[in-house]
């Protein structure tokens, strides 16, 4: 699945926060995408996810355009998000939010075993009692093991272990390999060096920086551009 953004422009009422941000992703391809806070990184996820809507420029899936799409749209058309913020029905149980994202009982225990023994048998649980780190996880897991070809994932190891970060890193590796492409939002260097195809690095809306894994000095830019 391929996804063009051409200029695309977005913010928060009055406020503009994109100005014209241009990138694509192929399928089988993971492109990161890293900034300091405040860069417009989750404004961007948000847009391409149809949460916020688009003032400006346009977005393409597989040729079809999906600007004005609503995120259910977007979602049958094959995209799925994993927000920082946490989407979770704290009021119900872990089950019951695996069984609103579509997997019936049977699955729960497969969803749940993404991330080893941290979720194993938790259906029962609910979903608000989770720690942090693990309604990060179940919120990663939902959208991992989902049907969707292309996978947002706005700043998955937050507050995660390294252990789980690990096991997040794999699933994502195997989400790549199977053909599903990725959007990565993440701090977490070693990971996005460790996954991304691409990167492109935002600063106050706009992109300032694009590079390929194999670029031998994007490493250091990428520390840079953070360290400013």
């Amino acid at each position: 699945m391929r996804l063009e953004a051409h200029g695309l422009r977005s913010g928060y009422g009055s406020v503009p926060v994109l100005h014209g941000v241009s990138f694509d992703i192929g399928s089988g391809e993971v492109v990161a995408v890293v900034g300091r806070n405040g860069a417009g990184k989750t404004t961007l996820v948000k847009t391409v996810a149809g949460v916020l809507r688009a003032t400006g420029g346009g977005l393409m899936l597989d040729g079809a355009e999906i600007t004005r799409l609503p995120p259910s749209g977007r979602v049958r058309a094959g995209l799925r998000a994993a927000f920082q913020e946490r989407s979770l029905f704290g009021q119900l149980s872990v089950g019951d939010n695996l069984r609103l994202n579509g997997f019936p009982a049977e699955q729960h225990e497969a969803v749940l075993a993404l991330f080893g023994e941290s979720l194993a048998g938790r259906a029962a649980q609910r979903a608000g009692t989770l720690s942090g780190g693990e309604q990060k996880m179940l919120t990663a897991a939902l959208v991992l093991s989902s049907s969707a070809s292309l996978l947002i994932m706005d700043e998955p190891t937050e507050g995660l272990q390294p252990s789980n970060v690990e096991l997040l890193g794999d699933a994502l590796h195997s989400a790549k390999e199977s053909g599903r492409s990725v959007l990565l939002v993440e701090q977490h260097l070693s990971l996005a060096m460790r996954l991304a195809d691409r990167f492109i690095v935002l600063s106050k809306g706009e992109v300032v920086d694009a590079g390929t894994a194999g670029d031998a000095e994007l490493a250091g830019r990428l520390v840079q551009h953070l360290a400013i």
